[in-house]
């Protein structure tokens, strides 16, 4: 953030403890020192640091050292996500969701959950996939909903990758490919999903060897970054 004041030497003395004073509020907050966190987050975010914004509402969200408070939550949410944080754009979307610190707005939800989207946030993504795959809160649209979450797939959610593999199985939002969908649904299993491996091996019983050692060759390639055999 630039702030423009009189003198130089001024910038720097007013821009170093800011920083600092943040990382000693995480520091109190990561050792459950929640009074102190509490103190530098809410003096800095009143200040406009966003960061601090995101740490502030957290804390009123789960009653971390205060008394639990969703309005206030939801009110240092919307500061930090009109700011940019991505993270607090995904709590908002939640918030807006679920009625959380105020009414429900699922026109918000969406909102904030599809820029969050955009900004990287994986579980958004994969949120807004599912959104588009059952027409909640926006317009059915399995294309849609399967380039969300393929990126949410590429971030590592398990669930996303199951559902990534069940879009290739099926055709689904995207081309039939049953080599895609086992490297998919082998990752998802890889990463705890009993549901993508008993779903791989029901769609191997259908695959030739050749096509079942493609996808194994796409999960090692994904998994290592070795280069597949042609």
């Amino acid at each position: 953030m630039r702030v423009t004041l009189l003198t130089a030497w001024f910038i720097l003395l007013a821009a170093v403890p800011a920083s600092a004073d943040y990382k000693s509020g995480v520091v109190a907050y990561e050792c459950g020192e929640y009074e102190t966190a509490f103190r530098e987050f809410k003096r800095l975010a009143e200040k406009g640091n966003a960061k601090a914004q995101m740490m502030l509402a957290t804390m009123y969200e789960t009653g971390a050292g205060v008394r639990r408070d969703y309005a206030e939550a939801f009110k240092w949410y919307l500061y930090a996500a009109r700011k940019g944080e991505v993270e607090a754009q995904f709590m908002l979307a939640q918030m807006y969701y679920e009625g959380r610190g105020g009414p429900k707005d699922y026109a918000e939800a969406i909102k904030w959950c599809t820029i969050a989207a955009r900004g990287g946030h994986v579980y958004a993504q994969y949120n807004l996939g599912v959104f588009y795959e059952h027409g909640r809160l926006t317009t059915l649209n399995k294309a849609e909903a399967c380039k969300w979450f393929l990126k949410a797939a590429h971030g590592k959610v398990p669930e996303a990758q199951f559902k990534v593999g069940l879009c290739y199985v099926n055709g689904d939002g995207t081309s039939l490919d049953l080599v895609q969908g086992y490297m998919w649904l082998d990752l998802a299993a890889a990463n705890g999903s009993k549901a993508a491996a008993k779903t791989r091996d029901v769609i191997a019983v259908n695959m030739t060897s050749d096509q079942i050692q493609r996808g194994k060759e796409l999960v090692r390639f994904r998994s290592t970054g070795k280069t597949v055999a042609k």
